[in-house]
């Protein structure tokens, strides 16, 4: 793809190869390409996140490397959201998640995979946890009362507990005790 950064289009990038696009992905993100002007990086995510649930040529396989590439941009995107407002790359963070489960419930888990090691899963999940249990449940049982922001939080917990839910729903991977009982919140929260 040797387009001048002005010029490049998604249809033109999406009649590369999967991993042309994941080479061309990670050079621009490590500065090593020049990033094209107002390029529409989510619509990229969300067509390679489409790809990669139906597969090669539609194949109905799941592709690992059209999943990297969507990955990649959406963990991308919510850092740079998470720079300009703490709490904004929510959505994107989500939707990198449920697709490396949906990746590892068809291929299954592979540590130090970018895509399929469930440990990123967990990692992201427990580095979001800033209370107790105990704490969350309690405030659960009474969020109506609650301000805003502590609203917003639970609801944040209940959707990274949906990720945690789709990945209980795999046969890949079987959640621990104090996941579970994490999960048992999930409808207690708003």
């Amino acid at each position: 793809m040797t387009q001048s950064p002005t010029t490049i289009s998604i249809d033109r990038i999406l009649e590369q190869n999967t991993e042309s696009v994941l080479i061309w992905v990670n050079n621009i993100f490590s500065g090593q390409t020049a990033q094209p002007q107002d390029f529409n990086w989510l619509l990229l995510a969300d067509v390679a996140a489409a790809k990669a649930r139906k597969g090669e040529n539609c194949s109905g396989l799941f592709d690992r490397t059209w999943a990297q590439v969507a990955t990649t941009i959406y963990d991308r995107l919510s850092e740079a959201a998470e720079q300009k407002k703490p709490g904004s790359g929510e959505s994107f963070t989500i939707s990198s998640m449920m697709l490396r489960v949906g990746a590892i419930g068809k291929l299954g888990v592979i540590s130090d995979d970018p895509v399929l090691d469930v440990n990123l899963i967990l990692q992201w999940f427990w580095d979001n946890i800033k209370e107790s249990r105990e704490d969350v449940e309690k405030k659960a049982a009474n969020w109506q009362t609650l301000p805003i922001a502590e609203i917003r939080e639970l609801r944040q917990l209940k959707n990274r507990l949906k990720v945690i839910a789709a990945l209980a729903d795999t046969d890949k991977y079987v959640l621990d005790e104090e996941l579970n009982t994490w999960l048992d919140l999930r409808e207690k929260l708003p």
